[in-house]
């Protein structure tokens, strides 16, 4: 998935350069020796109209849906907070020896709500994806997941033994039951 603020990555590791050759307070310093007019200018720029409202906004997407997990001593457990699935349809799990991954939509019962409408929109809606590497190497067949009051609970039985390399195309969509 492109992020379409991928092109500041760079911009930041510019700055780490530039911090590493001049010093940690480079840009304060800098800022310093800027006469005050530019300064002004520089803080009205409409910067929201040049690079957009997604630059300044919160980024919703940015570790959605939120994972918790944790080991026993048989399973991996993993619980997704991920309100607003209505259906099995919403969402696909899938899980590999050392990985899963959960994609789906949250359309939401606003979506036909125009954005400008909202005086407050912080709630995530849209299309998702995000992979986690789990802990253990893991058997994707004796895996489950249940969804209920907005939780995605999903256990993972564990292979004894250190964590090896998988064997290719032993991943498995793992069906959801909504309870």
């Amino acid at each position: 998935m492109n992020n379409p603020l991928d092109g500041f990555r760079s911009l930041a590791g510019l700055n780490d350069q530039l911090r590493k050759m001049f010093g940690p307070q480079f840009f304060q310093n800098i800022m310093k020796q800027m006469p005050q007019n530019e300064l002004k200018t520089f803080h009205d720029m409409d910067w929201e109209q040049m690079f957009g409202k997604q630059l300044f906004a919160e980024n919703k997407t940015a570790v959605y849906p939120r994972i918790d997990m944790y080991e026993t001593q048989q399973e991996v457990v993993a619980v997704v907070e991920a309100p607003g699935l209505e259906k099995a349809a919403d969402v696909k799990l899938s899980i590999n020896p050392d990985s899963l991954t959960l994609s789906g939509s949250l359309a939401g019962r606003f979506a036909s709500i125009k954005e400008e409408r909202f005086y407050l929109n912080e709630r995530f809606r849209g299309s998702f994806e995000r992979t986690v590497s789990l802990p253990a190497r893991v058997r994707p067949q004796g895996a489950r997941a249940s969804y209920k009051n907005g939780l995605l609970e999903i256990r993972i039985l564990k292979v004894p033994g250190k964590k090896t390399t998988p064997a290719k195309n032993t991943g498995r969509n793992v069906p959801i039951s909504f309870g």
